[in-house]
């Protein structure tokens, strides 16, 4: 789903953000999951309604297959929105009585039902719609193009807002129906075949689709307009089969002349995307858009809701049929399963169906957008995981989540091997859900690398590091030293590996090594005149270069001193200028910071009474450079 006004440039590069922030903050936090929903499982949705191009207003009914978990049940449970008016409920054809408020339906079964048992219930319904609320559910507006529109988005807690269900993520429906009555001018659009139109008295029609494939509840959709149906065939790799695309745009020349070779260019994704995830999913149904007057777009299965044909945009819904629809998050708090790959396949698209460039410029615009706040995580914290603004986190579950997928590319480094571990994540977990843990199990079967420090601090953490770096060339050896510190207290420390671009007179070289601790010095072997330094040359990591500083031919004064050295108790840092304001680190000898004390006064005091005995460093940061000294404790 992307919910934001996103504006690009004529390359479909971001250019401007505005996120839907704080916009209903009651409604966003109000949803709660009725434990009673467990004790069944839902087989299969037929949903058939009333709806016009005008209005919000629905009607029809919703029947539900489910199958019992449980010893025994007198009574089904389903979430429901109390603004629809709900005129009878049937079990298995037989009227019943049942509760309706609080948003929750409790339907009592006119015998004790058993485990195993199956049964059909329908709930016969009319209402209107919230009035165009985000994750309001079902929607009505007029476009641009003077054509309205009415269509649905019910993720993550909105379907019950349109019909009866349970919103549970790893309770698939085996299949559904959905019918949609409508006037005989307009088209409806919706998930899996339409296998039928049936004409109906006063100049109706039904459009009857079906879909034969496990889809999660808030993945079924429809969308109703004065649509044009171009449709066209998409080859697959390795294969002879082609699936079908088809478009549901406004019904106008323009609108077709002005968005064509944008649509067109859906084959293309299809192909790359099935060549490197794995065939598309559902190719036996088909793949589609809907265009409505809305903000983004969001990835019904097999027939996405557009507001327009935006390259990124496009590709970044296409690829949710594999990333949140065959593989669906195990739980909103692990959204990044959904979001986080969904933006990585833009980065993905740009790579190899526009230029490396295009790609790169993808890529910067994503750090910075990260960068402009220091902390948060991708993983959702529970106290959050029911808070839409929280999960559709742009900054985090999105961007973050594409930029930390693009890390775990470079650790792997073999991108045959980084598409297999996709390939087999998505075939294990085809048609159910996954956690982010689910997908660092196999990462690491495949790969043989451990993940387990990088998810805790990438994933779980918050932040990103930044990082200063000095340099000098003397007697056919580079010795570096590298100082690295956090943006966020949660995670001080990033184990990084780094590529470092070494320009010499006659050629360049790339120098791979792994920071493991916030103080590092190393050094190499590399004959020749060194010119220039680059640190991540590639742009593969989100970090923050503050400096690279040549310590070559630099004649300077030392920054400070220490005394006493050795030292017992207390260590007293003397500046040369005793108006420094810089901030001081403590770092024991593995490198990693212990103490942090902003220069308050002069002489600082540290305090070292507390560590253990052994060697120390002292780091001083003076804007983009930074100074060390060492000391012994007893």
């Amino acid at each position: 789903i992307l919910l934001s006004l996103i504006c690009y440039n004529s390359y479909g590069n971001k250019i401007e953000l505005q996120q839907y922030r704080n916009v209903n903050t009651a409604f966003q936090n109000a949803y709660t999951y009725d434990s009673r929903m467990d004790r069944y499982d839902v087989k299969f949705y037929h949903i058939d309604l009333e709806v016009t191009d005008t209005s919000t207003w629905i009607k029809g009914f919703t029947s539900i297959v489910v199958q019992i978990t449980v010893t025994s049940v007198n009574d089904i449970v389903f979430d429901f929105s109390a603004d629809m008016h709900v005129d009878s409920v049937l079990i298995n054809g037989e009227k019943t009585t049942f509760i309706h408020s609080n948003n929750l339906m409790v339907i009592n079964t006119p015998q004790r039902v058993n485990h195993d048992d199956i049964i059909t219930c329908t709930v016969f319904y009319y209402g209107l719609g919230k009035k165009n609320e985000y994750f309001s559910g079902i929607f009505n507006a007029s476009s641009s193009w003077n054509k309205r529109a009415t269509w649905t988005l019910s993720e993550p807690f909105s379907a019950m807002n349109w019909f009866p269900c349970k919103q549970a993520l790893a309770d698939k429906a085996d299949s559904a129906y959905i019918f949609i009555t409508t006037d005989k001018e307009l088209k409806a659009g919706a998930n899996g075949i339409l296998v039928n139109k049936t004409l109906l008295p006063g100049d109706k029609i039904r459009h009857e689709w079906k879909t034969k494939y496990p889809v999660a509840y808030y993945l079924l959709s429809f969308s109703v307009g004065d649509y044009y149906d171009y449709s066209f065939y998409a080859s697959l790799p390795g294969t002879n089969d082609s699936v079908l695309v088809q478009n549901y745009i406004y019904d106008t020349l323009a609108f077709l002349y002005q968005n064509k070779n944008d649509i067109d260019t859906t084959a293309d994704l299809l192909y790359l995307y099935s060549d490197l995830f794995g065939i598309y999913p559902f190719y036996k149904e088909k793949y589609g858009h809907c265009i409505v007057p809305g903000g983004g777009g969001m990835e019904h299965q097999t027939m996405t809701t557009l507001s327009s044909f935006n390259y990124l945009l496009v590709a970044h819904e296409l690829a949710h049929q594999w990333f949140g629809d065959y593989v669906t998050c195990g739980t909103w708090q692990d959204i990044w399963i959904n979001e986080g790959f969904a933006s990585y396949a833009e980065y993905i698209a740009c790579q190899y169906l526009q230029s490396q460039d295009e790609a790169d410029s993808w890529m910067f615009g994503a750090h910075e957008f990260i960068k402009s706040q220091n902390g948060g995580s991708i993983y959702i914290p529970e106290n959050m995981a029911s808070n839409q603004d929280r999960i559709f986190d742009y900054r985090l579950s999105y961007k973050k989540g594409a930029a930390m997928l693009h890390m775990i590319r470079h650790e792997v480094n073999n991108d045959s091997l980084f598409f297999s571990v996709i390939h087999n994540f998505l075939d294990q977990y085809k048609n159910n859900v996954a956690t982010a843990e689910d997908f660092r199990h196999i990462l690491e079967e495949k790969t043989k690398i451990s993940f387990s420090a990088f998810f805790d601090q990438w994933y779980y953490g918050e932040g990103f590091p930044s990082l200063t770096v000095n340099w000098k060339h003397q007697n056919d050896t580079l010795y570096i030293s590298s100082f690295l510190t956090a943006s966020s207290p949660v995670t001080p420390l990033f184990n990084i590996l780094t590529e470092y671009k070494i320009s010499l007179n006659a050629y360049d070289t790339i120098i791979t090594h792994r920071q493991i601790a916030n103080y590092d010095e190393w050094q190499v072997y590399l004959p020749g005149n060194v010119k220039n330094i680059r640190v991540d040359p590639n742009k593969w990591l989100l970090l923050n270069i503050d400096s690279i500083n040549n310590l070559s031919s630099l004649n300077r004064e030392e920054k400070f001193y220490l005394a006493p050295n050795p030292a017992k108790n207390k260590v007293r840092v003397f500046y040369d200028d005793p108006a420094f304001e810089g901030p001081v680190y403590l770092v024991n000898a593995m490198g990693k910071i212990v103490q942090t004390k902003e220069a308050d006064e002069f002489p600082l005091e540290l305090n070292i009474t507390g560590i253990n005995s052994g060697n120390y460093f002292v780091v001083l940061k003076d804007g983009n450079h930074f100074y060390v000294s060492r000391f012994v404790k007893h």
